[in-house]
């Protein structure tokens, strides 16, 4: 295995446990109104970076395959809490954390493509 690899396994198993913790702490939130599509999106996204990331150890390609595919699912979900939530007068979304959450959203399937490509380079 390439050192490029064990860097995003690495890099993605950290940001794996962080979206686990994420999920686990977001499970207890009082008084939220969440729907479906947000729930769904929460745990696939939280349950399955570490597991993808440690499956790349074995197949680089299938876990890089899959983390591309968990982008659009988990940009469906945010895009629906967005536009479920938001109003004119709410004080609970600024710009800055909605680009933050697009970040979210956007680094599986970073880390999917750096697997990819290290895949591509053996």
């Amino acid at each position: 295995m390439r050192d490029s690899t064990k860097v995003v396994i690495g890099l993605g198993s950290i940001w794996g446990l962080y979206a686990f913790a994420a999920t686990f702490f977001s499970a207890f939130t009082l008084g939220s109104n969440d729907t479906a599509p947000e729930i769904f999106a929460l745990l696939l996204y939280g349950l399955t970076i570490l597991p993808s990331c440690i499956l790349a150890i074995w197949h680089a390609r299938l876990a890089g395959f899959w983390l591309l595919s968990l982008t659009p699912i988990t940009a469906f979900g945010a895009i629906y809490q967005i536009a479920t939530h938001w109003s004119g007068n709410d004080q609970g979304w600024s710009i800055g954390k909605i680009a933050w959450l697009l970040f979210v959203v956007a680094l599986p399937g970073l880390i999917g493509l750096s697997l990819l490509r290290t895949v591509r380079r053996r």
